[in-house]
């Protein structure tokens, strides 16, 4: 009986130096680096941390809840969280993760490029014991930082509510582009996220794809392509719920 292929690997332990220096990993799976290749760090703050307001919430303490889907190397989470811890502000980040790398990939995207040795040594040594599987939830503080972790596919948000309840001041819709990993970028994935932006809270994310933004718009969010990072895309999403509006 012949033997069933085995899928390839979700990552590959050889990182690649992007565009502005910060690192990324690659993965064999989806054909795709976890970060762009044209910046990883640029990627992150501009497009998601900047982009979103979270980096203005933080400069006045707010606290603030944002939402991931795709964790990947955490490097989202690392510059929201560095920027939190810098200003003393209470900064939460819930993630959707199918399949959540191991602290070994972490080491080797060169997680400590994006925030402080001792958060980053932290998030490490946790991550080393956590038991991630299929299905569980795992919660981890520091300080005035909070990551959680969702084990899970997000196709199902829209039968299955999170883990959490409330709704968050920015959503980062991270997962493998919808070429390569279409069920994270449905209609009824990308309405159930749209539900849970809080008023005047934005759904980040790097595609512009037209099913995409027509998708959010359905669901009831200003869409808007906003300038790309410097050296990056030229375009990238901003989909806000209007100030005043119910979810």
């Amino acid at each position: 009986m012949d033997e069933k292929p085995s899928r390839p690997a979700l990552w590959d332990p050889s990182p690649r130096t992007t565009a502005d220096g910060s690192p990324t990993l690659f993965s064999p799976r989806y054909g795709e680096t976890f970060r762009s290749q044209r910046g990883a760090q640029s990627e992150a703050d501009h497009v998601f941390v900047i982009a979103s307001g979270i980096a203005e919430r933080l400069a006045a303490r707010e606290a603030t809840r944002v939402l991931e889907v795709g964790l990947g190397p955490a490097t989202n989470f690392l510059r929201g969280a560095a920027l939190a811890l810098e200003q003393g502000s209470s900064y939460h980040h819930h993630a959707i993760e199918l399949e959540p790398l191991p602290a070994e990939a972490w080491v080797l995207a060169g997680i400590e490029h994006f925030a402080p040795e001792p958060l980053v040594q932290a998030l490490i040594e946790a991550r080393r014991a956590a038991d991630l599987t299929p299905n569980s939830f795992w919660s981890w503080q520091h300080q005035s930082v909070r990551l959680s972790i969702e084990v899970r596919n997000v196709a199902t948000l829209s039968e299955t509510p999170l883990a959490l309840e409330g709704l968050f001041h920015a959503i980062y819709h991270d997962p493998f582009s919808p070429d390569v990993n279409p069920e994270a970028w449905t209609p009824e994935v990308l309405g159930a996220l749209a539900a849970l932006l809080a008023p005047g809270a934005a759904l980040v994310s790097y595609s512009v794809q037209g099913s995409v933004r027509r998708a959010l718009a359905a669901a009831g969010l200003e869409v808007h392509k906003h300038p790309g990072p410097k050296g990056g895309k030229r375009e990238v999403l901003l989909a806000r719920r209007p100030s005043g509006t119910a979810p």
